[in-house]
C-alpha cells in the first residue's frame, strides 16, 4: 500500500471532522471508520491506516498514568485524579498501576514526560553522584 500526501490530507480532515473540543469523539470515530471501510479500494484503506497513526500519536501524547511501589486506595486515586484537569482526566483518563521494584513513591507519566519521584530513582540519582557518572 502506498501513502500519498492526498491519503494523509483525507486522514487529516477527517480528524478534524471527528475532534470535539480537543478530543476525538468515539460515536465520531466510529461512525467515520465504518464509513470509510464500507469505501471500495486502495484509497480507502490508506487513509484509514492514516487515520488510525493519527490516533495512536493523540493516545500516547495524552495517557496519563501514575505507577506506584502498592496499590493505592480509592481515596489516594481520587485525590490524584483530582490534580489533572478534568479535560486532561476526561480526554484519556488516569490509569494506575503497581510496581514492586519502585520500593517506594510515584512516577507519573503523562504523554511523553515523566515524573520520577521513586526510592529507586533517588538511588539511582545517589549512586551516578557517589561514582562520579
Amino acid at each position: 500500500m502506498r501513502i500519498t500526501r492526498q491519503h494523509r490530507r483525507n486522514a487529516r480532515l477527517l480528524w478534524q471532522a471527528v475532534v470535539v473540543n480537543g478530543a476525538p469523539d468515539a460515536g465520531r470515530v466510529r461512525e467515520a471508520v465504518r464509513t470509510i471501510r464500507q469505501s471500495e479500494g486502495r484509497n480507502a484503506e490508506a487513509v484509514l491506516w492514516c487515520f488510525s497513526q493519527r490516533l495512536e500519536v493523540y493516545i500516547r501524547a495524552n495517557r496519563i498514568s501514575v505507577v506506584s511501589a502498592g496499590p493505592l486506595s480509592a481515596p489516594q486515586q481520587e485525590r490524584l485524579s483530582h490534580l489533572f484537569s478534568p479535560v486532561e482526566a476526561a480526554k484519556s483518563g488516569v490509569n494506575f498501576s503497581v510496581d514492586p521494584t519502585l520500593i517506594g513513591g510515584l512516577r507519573v507519566e503523562r504523554g511523553y514526560q515523566v515524573t520520577d519521584m521513586t526510592i529507586a530513582r533517588q538511588l539511582e540519582v545517589l549512586k551516578d553522584r557517589l561514582l562520579g557518572n
